[in-house]
């Protein structure tokens, strides 16, 4: 930690200090003649409840049960309380205790559900809903919550998909999954992805976010998006936190689940689906009072998805004179995948007494999005090609943490350390051979764009069967592109904090401070070679057996395809066939490697008061970044021949502080107003870091791409207000507006290289070069609505229905980027975002549909205000910036609980074969729209403790 950090934090320190101090009451525990109340909240199963709040009257201090159930109530003064435990969708519990000096009096606190109407409803999913609303209800921060009982009521592929399901969140979608989450309209790298707390490190080289399709659904316990942050959690998430929850033992009885899911999707001559799942936990050990001491939970999940798409890739423009409008090229693209995910998750801890506990949680989890794709290209009255690779990305995700929680009569301590690691295999590119037609021939000379039966499916003369460009014979092998290596991150961190109780007058207080370092290593070390054919060989000598003869509903016609391996092994068997390309194989290898260390070291001091029916909550947080980089300068001439790689250095350091206000006034028991002032951080993705440069001098005029190691972080002022209410019969409604001021936003820039003027002017003054840079400011506005219940206060049959639904709306602008003329939206905020899962519950039914919609958003920047096309149409012409289309996906799951704990469950996913795809500037201008059908499964649970 620099030395101008370390003498910051002591003068916070210092600073808070003599007011805890002077200005107020240290409580000394039971040496001060006090006594606390402990309770462990559970259920009449047995189960324990977290986020029931216990109230201590005639005061008004408030606490909620942690995740083993237990509340503790510290610094008591002797005499005779009345303690209120309360939890949505249970009745309330009243009872009085006497609190004697220095004892601790212990209540085993056991809830029934409010209504014998909810007697009806299946018991997990109605404890799965009160856990989520309940920890809602008692968090300091703007928190969202799902269950692991919520997640499994519908199909999620991933956890990425469970993510998308809650209120404010849009998904990036990718092979008909989810892949990152944008929270509250602002892309992924501006969100923290974290694993009980933990920072876990992104497997892709190039950006900072998680790629959460890496992650089984079926693997966590809960995921909470926090929406504001305390001084004490990590300040990079200027979007949100989501945090995953591992699993853990809190019940006495030992819980076992073991399912087995088998499905089909009606694409590319049928395709294969299957999951396996299971979980054990139990609790075991000497007897305290709040159970058994130590509690061990494992979970396994695996599942292979054969997913298929269909894809179709237009190029837009305006040709001849009157600017008519056509596309260029089209791509007819078939993609085949065997993805194979699966993951162990394992939690254990001791409790050393009621009031103090160790453990250990730790995640792995690795995903082979293996598959292959086949290519068409055809270009307008010119000669198409033929493409083929494979892709093997071997994506790998785990963390490892240990640590330990003592609360004493007058103080807690939390301490921990931990070690995250992330791979990805086959980060730098997906192997590949490319064929083309002879140029000497009239192969696709008469390819013409005509409209097809839509605007989504735009025609080519020549898209027929028997028609030249799907003749084997015609096409020879022009290159073949390999690539080896990995990209790899170790994130190694530890943590400590310490909170004092305290009295300011006759209000319940607690002051803490705490710090934590953080040293992040990430790089890439890859190598992918291109080889050029001497003699081209046909495309008729790699044939495969694969055919399609319903690609895309039967609009279009896929021609033969090739089997990759018999194109690596005539590489492999006559190297003399083909010649190494140096110059590509060098910008293609060298520019993508680099090495990238950061340390964030960071430290925070934090004050919560009771005030009545005002909770007040105010911190400061003082992060300070060290980072150091390498990357490579590559260089080839106007030939495309090999010149030169040379290493650049980069490094950079900064401090930000980052305060935060969080407010809670309860307006009466079961509603209040929160309004919450707090600072964010989002670092530069590591890539964006990295000093490499390279320069393609074939292209006119040359291309330059520059990393940019003096680009700085996102800072964002965030205010938030909410309103919510929470109903008896398990459920809630929240308001809220929040607002995000955002400064430096970072953006991708092309320009060309002033003669005079820029540090790169004397080599490569006149040349084209893309960075990645930091603009003036930006912001991003909205309001959110979220309505979630059990609707069984209604008559009969109709008391098992419940809902659950949100809706956001956001807008944003970010100004003065250089070379347009207009202030766009945020990349990655979609106005309009909404979910909407209707279900209904007996005692052993439970069906659950689940409908998400996320609107057009802004995938990229690529305005053009000059040239064809773009005036008079400007940022809504083909040329404007890269869009992704609408996504309205309905999925839906029924259970049917048989006895002796055996359930059996029919699933659909994507029922409405919703597409996927991009456009440019105005959405009749597509430049990529697939299809994946829907899914359809069936399969088994068997919890023997059901019942």
């Amino acid at each position: 930690m620099p030395v101008r950090t370390r003498v910051l934090l002591i003068l916070f320190v210092l600073l808070f200090a003599p007011f805890v101090a002077g200005a107020t009451e240290v409580d000394k525990g039971p040496a001060g003649g006090n006594g606390s109340i402990s309770g462990t909240v559970k259920d009449a199963a047995g189960a324990v409840l977290q986020g029931a709040q216990a109230v201590l009257k005639p005061t008004a201090l408030t606490v909620a049960s942690d995740a083993q159930g237990s509340f503790l109530i510290r610094d008591v003064k002797p005499g005779t309380y009345t303690v209120t435990i309360s939890y949505v969708g249970f009745a309330t519990f009243v009872k009085t205790v006497t609190v004697t000096a220095g004892q601790t009096a212990s209540l085993d606190i056991t809830l029934t559900v409010n209504s014998a109407n909810q007697q009806i409803e299946v018991t997990a999913t109605l404890e799965g809903d009160a856990a989520a609303v309940n920890e809602q209800r008692t968090s300091e921060n703007i928190l969202n919550v799902q269950t692991d009982t919520q997640i499994q009521s519908l199909p999620n592929a991933n956890i990425a998909d469970a993510v998308g399901r809650m209120p404010g969140v849009t998904l990036q979608r990718n092979e008909g999954e989810g892949q990152y989450v944008q929270i509250r309209g602002t892309e992924p790298r501006l969100s923290n992805t974290t694993i009980d707390g933990v920072i876990v490190p992104g497997p892709d080289p190039e950006v900072r976010q998680v790629d959460l399709d890496t992650i089984p659904a079926d693997l966590v316990g809960s995921v909470a998006i926090n929406k504001t942050l305390s001084a004490n959690q990590d300040g990079d998430a200027i979007g949100g936190s989501v945090d995953l929850r591992i699993k853990q033992a809190t019940s006495d009885k030992p819980t076992l689940m073991v399912e087995g899911i088998d499905g089909y999707t009606p694409i590319a001559n049928g395709r294969k689906a299957f999951q396996i799942d299971s979980s054990a936990g139990f609790r075991f050990g000497q007897n305290t009072a709040q159970g058994k001491r130590f509690g061990l939970m494992l979970g396994y999940s695996y599942d292979y998805n054969g997913r298929a798409i269909d894809d179709v890739e237009p190029v837009p423009d305006f040709d001849g004179p009157n600017g008519a409008f056509t596309f260029d090229n089209i791509y007819l693209q078939q993609y085949l995948y065997d993805r194979t995910r699966y993951g162990f998750a394992g939690s254990l801890d001791y409790k050393l007494n009621e009031n103090s506990d160790l453990y250990v949680h730790g995640l792995f989890s690795n995903f082979r999005d293996y598959g292959e794709k086949y290519a068409y290209q055809l270009a307008l009255e010119d000669h198409p090609s033929y493409h083929t690779s494979v892709r093997r990305p071997n994506l790998q995700i785990a963390d490892l943490a240990v640590g330990g929680n003592h609360v004493l009569d007058h103080a807690f301590f939390r301490y921990q350390i931990a070690a995250a690691h992330s791979r990805f295999g086959g980060a730098a590119g997906n192997p590949g051979a490319a064929f083309k037609v002879s140029k000497s021939g009239t192969v696709g000379d008469d390819c013409e764009y005509v409209p097809g039966p839509s605007q989504y499916r735009p025609q080519y003369t020549c898209i027929t069967p028997g028609n030249p460009i799907f003749d084997q014979t015609q096409y020879a092998l022009d290159t073949i592109d390999l690539t080896f290596g990995q990209a790899t991150q170790l994130n190694l961190q530890a943590s400590a904090s310490m909170g004092i109780n305290y009295h300011f007058g006759s209000h319940f207080s607690t002051f803490e401070f705490g710090g934590q370092f953080r040293n992040e290593h990430k790089g890439q070390d890859a190598y992918s070679p291109e080889y050029d054919s001497n003699n081209g060989t046909a495309m008729s000598q790699y044939l495969g057996t694969f055919t399609n003869n319903h690609f895309y509903g039967g609009t279009y016609h896929l021609g033969p395809v090739t089997e990759f391996s018999k194109i690596t092994g005539d590489l492999a068997q006559n190297p003399g066939n083909f010649t190494l390309d140096e110059g590509t194989t060098h910008l293609q290898s060298d520019a993508a490697n680099y090495n990238l260390q950061e340390r964030v070291s960071a430290g925070y001091i934090m004050n919560t008061i009771q005030l009545g029916r005002f909770h007040l909550q105010t911190g400061l947080r003082i992060e300070a970044t060290n980072t150091s980089n390498t990357g490579y300068l590559v260089v080839n001439d106007a030939n495309g021949n090999y010149v030169s790689t040379t290493p650049q250095y980069g490094s950079g350091s900064y401090i930000n502080p980052l305060p935060s206000v969080q407010l809670r006034y309860s307006i009466d028991k079961d509603s209040d107003i929160r309004a919450v002032y707090g600072r964010g951080i989002s670092r530069p993705d590591p890539y964006q870091l990295v000093p490499y440069i390279t320069e393609d001098q074939s292209t006119t005029p040359y291309t330059i791409n520059i990393g940019n190691p003096a680009i700085v972080a996102e800072h964002a002022n965030d205010y938030d207000i909410l309103y919510e209410r929470y109903l008896p019969s398990i459920g809630m409604i929240q308001a809220g507006y929040f607002y995000k001021q955002i400064t430096k936003p970072i953006y991708g820039q092309q320009s060309i290289i002033p003669t005079t003027g820029s540090p790169l002017s004397q080599a490569y003054a006149g040349d084209l070069v893309f960075q990645e840079v930091n603009g003036d400011h930006a912001y991003v506005q909205g309001v959110e609505f979220a309505y979630q219940q059990h609707l069984n206060y209604l008559p009969g049959v109709l008391g098992g229905a419940r809902i659950n639904a949100n809706f956001t709306y956001t807008s944003s602008r970010n100004y003065n980027l250089t070379g347009r003329t207009d202030n766009p939206a945020l990349v990655g905020q979609a106005p309009f975002s909404w979910n909407i899962s209707p279900a209904y519950a007996t005692k052993r039914v439970l069906v659950t549909v689940g409908m998400s919609y996320n609107s057009a958003n802004i995938y990229a920047y690529q305005y053009q205000s000059t040239g064809p096309g773009a005036v008079p149409y400007g940022v809504n012409g083909p040329f404007g910036d890269n869009y992704f289309y609408p996504h309205m996906q309905v999925d839906s799951k029924i259970t049917y609980y048989l006895g002796k704990g055996f359930t059996v469950m029919a699933i659909g996913e994507n029922m409405n074969n919703e597409p996927f795809g991009f456009y440019n500037g105005s959405p009749q201008y597509m430049v990529q729209r697939e299809y994946y059908k829907p899914t359809y499964s069936g399969g088994i649970r068997w919890n023997p403790h059901h019942e």
